[in-house]
């Protein structure tokens, strides 16, 4: 969701004060220092976030089970996956830097540092999960327009390269909230393809 995003960008400190693990103990601890305000601000944002998405599952479901219930519990279950990583890594983290920021410990600020550039990486395989069976519902069951499917199937690719190490992973697990912002317009305000037969499988 645009909130986990928000609070990314938020509590990114090496982006905005061009810092690196290697920087001088004194420059990381000011502006950790500097950005624990932002830090406690970014815990509610992706807090917020998961809770957006945990609600949009609900409309998620109803779509997908009318085509098949199998998929709408296999796409629920990954979305509520990455919905409690989104507060057990994103939140927590902000949180931590802002804890190191008030013991002015360099070590933990550097450790929190890269853990941040991470933190979206656990993110990808269950997002891929979500992903994919809302879209192979959407392609066996027509729970969802034709472009829709497309989009689905080009982020379900997306999120494959997402599990390859040299991937910029963390970026493609932030990237995927993009589908869920889409999904959620069209279950919305986008014209329902009407109700299928309801398949087990």
């Amino acid at each position: 969701m645009p909130l986990a995003l928000a609070g990314s960008m938020l509590s990114d400190t090496a982006g905005g004060a061009n810092l690196n693990p290697g920087s001088p103990d004194a420059e990381l601890l000011e502006v950790f220092v500097d950005y624990r305000g932002r830090q406690l601000v970014a815990a509610s944002l992706f807090a917020a976030g998961a809770a957006a998405q945990l609600v949009f599952l609900g409309p998620l479901w109803a779509r997908l089970r009318t085509g098949s219930e199998w998929l709408a519990v296999v796409a629920v279950a990954g979305g509520v996956a990455a919905g409690v990583l989104w507060v057990a890594i994103g939140a927590g983290g902000a949180l931590a830097s802002a804890v190191a920021a008030d013991y002015n410990d360099a070590d933990a600020a550097r450790f929190l540092m890269v853990y941040g550039w991470e933190i979206g990486r656990v993110t990808v395989a269950p997002y891929l999960v979500m992903v994919a069976a809302a879209t192979v519902a959407g392609i066996q069951h027509h729970v969802f327009g034709s472009r829709f499917n497309t989009f689905g199937v080009a982020f379900s690719a997306l999120l494959v390269l997402g599990l390859f190490p040299a991937s910029p992973a963390g970026l493609m697990g932030m990237v995927a909230t993009v589908w869920v912002v889409v999904a959620s317009l069209i279950l919305a305000f986008g014209k329902d393809p009407g109700p299928g037969p309801l398949h087990e499988g």
